[in-house]
């Protein structure tokens, strides 16, 4: 049997009985094994003559009802043919092409083919040959595009899965990077859009109106304008100069600019739509209908099995229909909006306002993998050559600058606020080295926190792998530093240091104190994050609160009362030190530390803890500066508030679930039944399962399962139920307090109204509003079940209110 394929002719031997003979020899189930035919080949195999898994069989298919050979025509080929045009297109013709390929670009974004988007359009294969000057625009406007994309956003963020986006292959199809600059396209689009307003008055003073086609030039008017401002917009982001090859400073108000003037243009876009009918039209005057008959010209101008043979075997050959103009549209529309709010990066100076953006942003804005890049790349600007961990903040700020300035506002380490000190080499070499290390952990967490959310789940367990030596690293230089300072601080002979104060800087490990604190962070968001990709079964549930109140939170409050102690007692000692010695160094810093991120401070002045009064010049201000020195020494401070009071409201949240839980358990009134305990082979296997990422870290030291069940034992299984149920109704209603209290606080201290979205470590105002009713919720059925009231019924837990926390159920 003969077949011809484009130029090739193959000679078939037909097997089929053959083969079937053979195969009557095998029971069920067996497979027939080789040296070179193994079960990997066997399972990996292709079923031919199945469509699905066979590419010559849909295409040829396909060639069948197409009627004009085994092969794909090319452009020249259409041409020739006259099945399609390449000059005088119509404005509606151009406007059908231009939806077609905005759907194409939106699919393509989604993670769809190249091969299966923008490439099935047979103009962009050889658009040097286009005729008509606004459809040669346009095509090359979305190649470039789409390479820019490709090439300077997602192949720099480098956050996409094979898996989930495929669009990075090119399959080498033309992008025309030698013949076309992307300046080009934008000066071009210009001109296009001013010979179609000339065209438009033109069409205005004609003594027959023809309102049909002002409409459509207007239509078109309109979109290349929309593409010429997006297109701009997208070549702000992780532009790089010519000459330098350096990141650009991200221009946000010029951004915010067009993208106010896309939204305009959005509202004035009509999404065309193809109808049979010549005579229909659209009820509400939204979409602009185009009868198909017009279109007849530009038939064969979308081909999607044009490039189905570039394909690899094993690739999902599904031809999916491009999206309707209007759904993409919308699309287009929330992007705009998820680029102006992730604009407001800019303004998060400091690495813990950073961390509780990306937090915010990536939970509630539920963004794609382009503005999950962009979002990285504004934060964390691509050079070449240069590691995730050797970028700069927004282009500017050096991690290790920004490490140390966040470690000086958190705990005020003698290391770092000490101005007028001079420190020897061997100490400088080692104070340098560990944040150089501690740059890689921390520019590794922003981005985690860019990844889809069950791979950001992931890499937030491997990264705590390197805070756990991060942490060995900051126990060796408090030691080191220790005696140091200490020495020092006795020499200055201050009359503010008392053997309490003394004391407190001796036992306190303040570099190990942030990387605990910031590890802290990680291991609470982890296991929270289980919650919201709903990873835990209800058995897990105990041990889920029960570590996360009783190992994490109790760690992190015990951090936070040691930081806000160190703020309140040492900051009077550290700025009279650093008074006693402004006049002998005569206002020159001599501390090489405070000297690499001075800029900050200045920057950050009302944000620094350390209130230092004598570098101002103004006597109005030194009057006031000394005013609050004044205030600073005699009276303490409530530093760190909004987060002990969210830490433990989730302590006492997490507290009463798992004391509810086990009096639950232990009237056997839960739905799912104590003995499926065995259904995952044993209760520890599912606690080492889930705790596994914790095991490396120094501290928290990780707990055993053989320790978690005799703690267990110790605080839980010694109780009755009735006790359980009174414990677990004072938590909840504890929890109530804390964070009706953190609402208040918030609002009182901002003055202004805000987003629910508002996020403080890794909780929104909106998951505080919920918590609540919450916990009013549970106190009311747990004092029913306390009184005995349905005393045979079982109870469910309901996460619709919130992942985080169950609502009982009678």
């Amino acid at each position: 049997m003969q077949e011809t394929i484009g130029d090739t002719t193959y000679n078939w031997t037909d097997v089929t009985t053959e083969f079937a003979d053979l195969c009557r020899n095998l029971p069920v189930g067996e497979v027939l094994r080789d040296e070179d035919f193994t079960l990997f080949e066997a399972m990996t195999a292709l079923e031919l003559m199945d469509p699905k898994m066979d590419g010559g069989m849909s295409i040829k298919n396909h060639f069948h009802e197409q009627k004009h050979g085994n092969r794909t025509l090319t452009l020249p080929q259409l041409i020739e043919k006259k099945l399609v045009k390449t000059s005088s297109l119509t404005p509606t013709e151009l406007i059908h092409l231009f939806d077609q390929l905005l759907s194409t670009f939106h699919m393509w974004l989604d993670g769809h083919s190249l091969a299966l988007t923008l490439y099935t359009c047979v103009y962009v294969h050889d658009i040097p040959i286009i005729e008509d000057y606004p459809l040669r625009t346009i095509c090359y406007t979305f190649v470039k595009l789409i390479d820019y994309i490709r090439e300077r956003i997602l192949l720099k963020a480098g956050l996409f899965e094979e898996e989930d986006f495929s669009g990075t292959l090119t399959y080498n199809f033309p992008f025309y990077r030698d013949t076309i600059k992307d300046q080009t396209c934008l000066s071009d689009l210009k001109k296009c859009e001013d010979e179609l307003n000339k065209r438009l008055r033109s069409l205005k003073h004609e003594s027959e109106l023809n309102q049909s086609e002002i409409n459509a030039t207007q239509q078109l008017i309109h979109r290349i304008r929309f593409l010429r401002l997006f297109f701009g917009v997208t070549l702000r982001f992780n532009e790089a100069n010519e000459k330098t090859n350096e990141q650009t400073y991200l221009n946000s108000e010029e951004i915010l600019r067009n993208l106010k003037q896309i939204d305009e243009l959005l509202l004035l876009i009509r999404p065309s739509h193809v109808v049979d009918d010549e005579t229909a039209t659209s009820p509400d005057n939204a979409e602009l209908i185009i009868p198909i008959s017009s279109l007849a010209d530009i038939a064969r101008s979308f081909d999607p099995y044009y490039n189905y043979r570039q394909l690899p075997p094993a690739f999902n050959r599904f031809i999916r229909q491009l999206i309707l103009p209007s759904c993409v549209y919308t699309f287009l529309g929330s992007i705009c909006q998820q680029l102006r709010r992730m604009l407001e990066v800019n303004d998060k100076r400091t690495l813990k306002q950073a961390f509780e953006f990306f937090v915010e942003y990536s939970t509630n804005e539920k963004p794609s993998l382009f503005i999950r890049s962009l979002l990285l790349l504004s934060y964390l600007p691509s050079v070449q050559g240069c590691l995730l961990s050797s970028r700069k903040i927004f282009g500017q700020i050096s991690f290790t600058e920004q490490v140390k300035y966040e470690m000086r506002l958190f705990i005020v380490p003698p290391l770092l606020t000490l101005k007028y000190i001079t420190i020897d080499q061997e100490t400088i070499n080692y104070g340098e080295n560990f944040f150089q290390r501690a740059c890689v952990p921390f520019s590794n967490l922003f981005y985690s926190l860019c990844n889809n959310r069950a791979r950001t789940r992931e890499k937030l367990s491997n990264l705590l792998d390197e805070f756990s030596v991060l942490q060995d690293e900051s126990e060796k230089l408090d030691q080191w530093l220790h005696k140091y300072f200490l020495q020092h601080i006795l020499q200055a002979n201050l009359s503010t240091l008392n053997a309490q104060t003394l004391l407190l800087i001796e036992k306190t490990s303040y570099f190990f104190q942030f990387i605990l604190h910031w590890t802290l962070l990680i291991m609470e968001y982890y296991l929270l994050m289980g919650f919201d990709l709903s990873l835990y079964s209800k058995r897990e549930l105990y041990d889920v609160y029960f570590y996360f109140a009783q190992i994490i939170l109790f760690t992190h409050i015990n951090v936070y009362k040691t930081s806000t102690n160190i703020l309140n007692t040492t900051i009077p000692m550290l700025i009279q030190i650093n008074q006693k010695h402004q006049q002998i160094s005569k206002n020159q810093t001599s501390n090489i530390f405070v000297q690499q991120f001075n800029s900050l401070i200045q920057q950050h002045s009302n944000d620094d803890p350390l209130m230092d009064s004598a570098n101002d010049s103004n006597p109005g201000q030194k009057k006031n500066k000394r005013k609050n020195l004044n205030g600073l020494l005699s009276t303490n401070t409530d530093h760190h508030e909004q987060e002990v009071a969210l830490i433990h409201g989730h302590f006492a949240m997490s507290t009463a679930m798992h004391r509810c839980l086990k009096a639950l358990e232990l009237e056997r009134r839960l739905r799912f039944s104590s003995t499926d305990a065995n259904y995952f082979l044993r209760d520890e296997i599912r606690y080492r399962h889930r705790f596994l990422p914790f095991a490396n870290l120094c501290a928290p030291p990780y707990m055993p399962h053989a320790d978690f069940l005799h703690i267990q034992n110790l605080s839980d299984n010694r109780y009755t139920p009735k006790e359980l149920y009174q414990d677990a109704i004072n938590n909840f209603s504890q929890a109530k307090t804390y964070f009706e209290s953190y609402l208040n606080r918030l609002t009182i201290s901002k003055q202004q109204t805000l987003n629910r979205t508002f996020t403080t470590s890794f909780t929104s105002l909106a998951d505080v509003e919920s918590y609540i009713r919450i916990a009013k919720t549970n106190c009311v059925v747990l004092k029913l079940l306390l009184s005995g009231h349905k005393s045979d019924m079982k109870i469910d837990f309901d996460f619709t209110l919130h992942a985080h926390y169950p609502t009982l159920k009678l």
